[in-house]
């Protein structure tokens, strides 16, 4: 288990049941941070409430992850003038104030200005869902922060520069900061997007952590030295562990030295091209560009199947994605999708954690008359016994030579119709071709069969898709 790490509470498991089953979303609104008392804590622990809260706002930012949208990162910014103490917990809560989701933290001082190092914070849980839809998020437009990643991911020099006529570009004149002008594209053989970071190396540091630029296109320069891509010890690399925002030189050099690090054409200015051998692997947003094409995943492929279709399958174990439809008492959270769907229709289950599967072990399935009147007064989900149709049999015997055509059920039947008893010939005989027995005893019987009637059949196993 992490040492730090996100967990639901269970008001926040509660929520997200109610959310599948009634369709009306969580509304997630603040955020706080604490410092668990002075000592460290568990996210298990904390149910209703952080141990010591110290500050509170609204959240400043919810993004969905493209890849997995069940996945959100929500922000909580402390501003510069809030600090003193040690974060240690973080917590998310909805619109009545109940706390959601709740996560600890390394501990880290939040210093106050009157400490001489002050800044604001940045503060992100991220947690996991049911379903995309079931939460929503009340941001207040007028308290949002921008930080400083969003102004450089967002905002570029033509925004903040106006100027210049329709079909002109903005155009760098020098190296210079801030040195630019508008011109026609035919007067530029080049034009470049430039970002530069600076670094300054502590004595024995080969990891350098890049903010602004990204290792794509990375030229680096030491002291003013170039410094190549490459194994060399005079040389640096892309660290395995984040090849986007991080380097590894091959060798430490002496403490203070400069560091600039300087991109044409990062990431954040234009989109890299894919490169034919990496055969679409290079596709920066998978699941977006599926959506644009209107086509699924392979993994979505093979489970394609809508929420509740029962299937029958030739192996004695369900795939992937199918319960067994067996009258099993499931989890409302874990087949959350399932339950929205079913609801309590084949049983509540606990009536809060649990509901229960429809059990179709050992029989054979009829379509719900609905309305048609076939199957008359007929509930949806019922089971239905075994029955043989009312039938007759005609005979005739030489005791009773006229007994061609009159349906014998039963020896009160032949008794009234004949006048005879059961001892007669003629009823036993009756007894044995009908094979029904008589209300005054077996007297003469055959008796042949099963316990039950059946069709020809062949057993397979039933599972429904959650």
């Amino acid at each position: 288990m992490n040492a730090y790490r996100t967990v639901h509470t269970p008001a926040g498991l509660a929520m997200m049941a109610a959310a599948q089953a009634s369709g009306v979303p969580i509304t997630l609104v603040d955020m706080a941070v604490g410092d668990g008392n002075g000592n460290p804590v568990y996210p298990e622990d904390l149910t209703t409430g952080l141990v010591r809260e110290r500050y509170r706002a609204t959240i400043n930012s919810a993004t969905q992850n493209p890849n997995e949208p069940n996945r959100w990162t929500v922000e909580l910014i402390i501003p510069a003038e809030v600090g003193g103490f040690v974060m240690r917990e973080l917590a998310v809560f909805d619109s009545n104030g109940t706390m959601f989701a709740v996560a600890n933290l390394p501990d880290a001082q939040k210093p106050s200005v009157g400490d001489g190092a002050f800044s604001d914070t940045v503060l992100r849980m991220e947690f996991l869902v049911t379903n995309a839809n079931d939460v929503t998020f009340l941001i207040d437009p007028a308290a949002i922060v921008a930080t400083r990643t969003w102004i450089l991911n967002n905002l570029t020099s033509a925004q903040l520069l106006p100027g210049g006529n329709t079909g002109q570009v903005l155009t760098k004149v020098s190296n210079a900061d801030g040195d630019t002008e508008w011109s026609d594209p035919d007067a530029v053989n080049v034009t470049v997007d430039m970002i530069e970071e600076r670094q300054t190396l502590a004595a024995g540091q080969t990891q350098i952590d890049l903010a602004i630029c990204t290792t794509r296109g990375l030229a680096v320069y030491i002291e003013g030295i170039r410094i190549n891509q490459g194994a060399l010890a005079a040389e640096w690399k892309k660290n395995p562990v984040d090849e986007e925002a991080s380097i590894i030189l091959g060798k430490s050099w002496p403490a203070s030295s400069k560091v600039l690090m300087v991109q044409n054409e990062p990431s954040n200015m234009a989109s890299p091209p894919l490169q034919r051998d990496q055969n679409l692997a290079d596709v920066p947003d998978k699941a977006a560009a599926r959506a644009n094409l209107g086509v699924y995943s392979k993994a979505e492929s093979d489970l394609l199947a809508p929420v509740g279709k029962v299937a029958y399958f030739a192996t004695s174990t369900p795939p992937a994605g199918w319960l067994k439809a067996n009258g099993a008492l499931v989890s409302r959270t874990a087949y959350a999708r399932l339950f929205s769907a079913l609801g309590e229709s084949w049983g509540a289950g606990d009536g809060f954690n649990t509901f229960k599967l429809p059990d179709l072990r050992g029989e054979f399935i009829r379509a719900f008359d609905d309305g048609r009147g076939q199957d008359v007064g007929r509930v949806f989900g019922t089971v239905q016994g075994g029955a043989v149709i009312e039938h007759e049999h005609i005979f005739a015997t030489s005791e009773r030579p006229h007994m061609n055509s009159y349906p014998v059920r039963d020896a009160s039947d032949y008794i009234a119709y004949y006048g005879v008893s059961s001892n007669d010939p003629a009823y036993r005989l009756t007894r044995s071709l009908t094979g029904q027995a008589p209300s005054m005893g077996r007297t003469g019987g055959v008796y042949s069969g099963a316990g039950e009637t059946r069709p020809r059949n062949v057993a397979l196993l039933a599972c429904i898709k959650y």
